[in-house]
This record gives structure tokens, sequence and C-alpha cells, in this order.
């Protein structure tokens, strides 16, 4: 009996990889579901508004450029589930949108979007470009922490910061890795913002 559950729990694993990594990132699963739109930038809002737009999960709000970098125009999605992550970058949900004060924490995979990020110096400048205007920030530290250790990550509204981090090392390619390296950057330039309109 026992070597039929352990036969039907490793179809049931294979069935769930093969959806998350083949089905559901295909533009077809996400055209019958409905969700083709979150592919695309939320509408812009004027300036005058005084509030940043409302933003739904798992949609594109911004488009990010380090200084340096060959990758351009990287996607940013609000939320960073798997799924989105093989879109673009992340934004964690706990965290702040740019021009809100805080703490906006961005994560890619190394193997794809951040996989320059080990190649950033401090100095130098990111850029993301937001529906709801452009935002620059300095690379001021880069710190290496344990996958387990999110004290780095939490939100924090002291200052503005942007905090974009990813596995490390690189070198290491698809292997589970148990550290990370994250860019702490301070803002240069950019609106505030009320909370939502």
């Amino acid at each position: 009996m026992l070597p039929y559950v352990f036969v039907v729990i490793a179809i049931g694993c294979a069935v769930v990889l093969f959806f998350e990594n083949v089905i559901a990132p295909s533009e077809y699963y996400r055209v019958l579901t409905g969700d083709a739109a979150d592919s695309s930038v939320v509408g812009a809002v004027t300036p005058d508004e005084g509030h940043i737009p409302v933003i739904p999960y798992e949609s594109q709000w911004a488009t990010l450029n380090v200084e340096g970098w060959e990758e351009t125009d990287i996607p940013v999605y609000f939320g960073d589930s798997n799924a989105i992550l093989r879109r673009g970058a992340g934004m964690w949900f706990n965290s702040r949108f740019c021009g809100q004060g805080g703490k906006t924490v961005l994560s890619a995979h190394v193997t794809s979007h951040f996989y320059e990020i080990e190649d950033t110096a401090i100095g130098d400048l990111v850029t993301v470009d937001t529906i709801y205007g452009e935002y620059v920030y300095k690379v001021t530290d880069i710190q290496v922490f344990h996958y387990q250790d999110s004290s780095l990550i939490q939100p924090d509204d002291s200052e503005e910061v942007l905090l974009m981090y990813t596995c490390y090392p690189r070198k290491n390619g698809y292997q589970f890795k148990t550290e990370r390296v994250a860019l702490i950057c301070k803002k240069v330039s950019g609106k505030e913002w009320k909370t939502y309109g």
C-alpha cells in the first residue's frame, strides 16, 4: 500500500510543477482565465490628483533601470509570487510604493532579471519609472543576508528607501541558495504622494 501512496504523491507533485512552470505562465492560459490584462501597465494618473492610483495585485505599475546593467526596462509588478517573478521584478505586498515615504522592496530571480545585481556598485543610480511619475535612487549600501533573516526587508517608514534583493551568489546557477544580496538605495528625486486615491 505504501508504494502506491508514494506514486500518487509523486504524480501530484509532477502535475503541480507542470502547471506552475508550463501552463500558468502561458499567454493562452491568461487569456482563458481573463488575466491577460495584467501584463500591461495600469493607466496613468494626472499629477494634480495628489494620490497614487489604486494598483491591482499582479498588475505592472513600473519599469526598472539600473545604471550599468545591460537589461533595461525590467517590468515591475505588485506582488512577488512565482508567476510574477517569471515575468519580471515583484514588489513585496507589505512594502510601500515609490513616493509613499517608506521602504519599497523589490525582488527578482538572479537567473533572469536581477542577474546583474552583483555587478552594481555603491553610487550607481536606479530609476523606477512608475505610472504616476519617475523616481531616481542612489545605491548607498550592499548587504548579504541569510534567507531566513527577514529583518532587512521589514517595513520601515523612517525614510524613503528602495531595497532590491535576489539569491546569492549567482555563480551557483539554479542550485538552492541560503543567502541573498540586497541593494539599499536612497531616494534622489521623485514626487511624494499621499496614499491611494
